[in-house]
């Protein structure tokens, strides 16, 4: 894989995290999507200490209360929709992924 990039390009895994949370609790408890990224070389012990800033925050996705009369359909429509924002989120990742 390596010597398919052009002269000079170096490969970076990257590690995606996600994790629903609360943002706020007194205004109407809004919840979020923290969407993490990391570099897959770094070492877990690194990584897992909150002090390394190992991770970095790529975008908060806001979780929507949908009004659909079919409550079964909300888990889809949410899932479905996260999965769209992460399509936009991460297509500066899948243009760089190209190998050309």
């Amino acid at each position: 894989m390596q010597s398919k990039l052009p002269p000079g390009a170096t490969m970076c895994s990257i590690i995606l995290s996600s994790d629903k949370t609360h943002i706020t609790n007194m205004c109407g408890g809004k919840v979020a999507h923290l969407l993490l990224i990391s570099l897959a070389n770094i070492k877990m012990a690194m990584q897992n200490k909150a002090s390394s800033d190992a991770f970095l925050l790529n975008a908060l996705i806001l979780v929507i209360d949908f009004i659909h009369p079919t409550p079964r359909l909300h888990s889809v429509l949410e899932a479905c929709l996260f999965h769209q924002c992460l399509n936009i989120v991460l297509q500066p990742v899948k243009v760089a992924a190209q190998i050309r």
